[in-house]
């Protein structure tokens, strides 16, 4: 979207600054794929399960006016660019709280689990993921830096890509960011409710570690329709990978910034390496991630190609 205020003559010869307005189409667009996972929680989770979620909402709805000072700062400020950028914080903060919801109400339903179709597909592939962790097994140092990737690294990459371009005024990055989690989640719905599925050890028949017994264990609870607060959606979700689709916008929105560029494509590759090698997901996961990272980053631009073409037609017709 064009950001520069334009100056126009009023009937009594003096020029009254125009400000530019918020990128509409953005917000429509987030509008839209919030209505659908909302509608997703509203009408899709058992029977009491909505009650979970209300201490959730009300947290989102105590956050939401904190963060709208921000955006409301720059825009007295007459910093459109800035504006429009941390105005994605607070469209983050509901559509994470939608997809912590979401996540959990998908899998309450008890549709066949896909792990031996998901096992298969990576066969065709010539994807064997405990040959995988084999040959990482035999190179401790391997081994050691990709389990670290997998558990403690995506979360400061990811809330790098939140926080950095909404805050510094990387406006395009940080809106298409939001928008492609967006699309992301939507997208990926028929493919949480319809082909659910636990991981790797439960198809090709290795021993777990505390922690994948742990998500089993949610997801079998889940399946019997009981939601309950210490479900975590970032462990139950099996395809496609969210660590990939994450770890892929995450670095390509800090490519905005020159000193982070390439250590978050590294960072990203690590991550998206780590989730076959622990074990956690499916070759097919991670295709699937990959894929859903290009198709929702062309969503998104695709959504700010429309916006900028709109501001462009507005300012014209200012001129005009």
């Amino acid at each position: 979207m064009s950001l520069i205020a334009i100056a126009k003559p009023d009937s009594a010869g003096s020029n009254e600054v125009v400000k530019p307005s918020p990128p509409l189409v953005v917000h429509l667009a987030l509008a839209g794929c919030c209505a659908v996972l909302l509608a997703v929680c509203v009408i899709l989770p058992p029977l009491g399960a909505m009650s979970i979620g209300l201490p959730l909402l009300e947290a989102t709805v105590l956050l939401l006016p904190p963060l709208l000072v921000v955006p409301a700062y720059f825009h007295e400020r007459k910093s459109w660019e800035r504006r429009d950028a941390a105005l994605m914080l607070p469209w983050t903060l509901v559509v994470a709280a939608l997809v912590t919801q979401v996540a959990p109400t998908t899998i309450a339903h008890a549709f066949p689990l896909r792990d031996m179709l998901w096992r298969q597909l990576d066969e065709h592939l010539w994807i064997n993921i405990p040959a995988i962790m084999a040959f990482t097994g035999s190179h401790p140092l391997l081994l050691s830096l990709l389990t670290f990737s997998y558990y403690w690294m995506l979360h400061p990459l990811l809330l790098s890509a939140i926080f950095l371009p909404a805050c510094t005024g990387k406006r395009r990055a940080a809106q298409q960011f939001v928008l492609a989690n967006a699309f992301a989640f939507v997208l990926a719905l028929p493919f949480m409710l319809l082909l659910p599925a636990i991981g790797p050890w439960v198809a090709w028949h290795f021993a777990p570690n505390p922690v994948q017994l742990a998500c089993e264990s949610s997801i079998h609870s889940l399946r019997l329709g009981v939601i309950s607060s210490r479900d975590s959606f970032g462990g139950i979700i099996c395809f496609p990978s969210f660590h990939v689709f994450w770890a892929v916008i995450s670095a390509h929105a800090l490519q905005q910034f020159r000193f982070l560029r390439y250590p978050a494509i590294l960072v990203a590759g690590l991550i998206t390496l780590s989730t076959m090698s622990t074990g956690w997901h499916y070759g097919v996961d991670v295709i699937a991630g990959l894929f859903l990272a290009a198709v929702c980053t062309g969503l998104a631009d695709a959504v700010l190609r429309v916006d900028d073409s709109t501001a462009k037609s507005g300012l014209a017709g200012l001129n005009a």
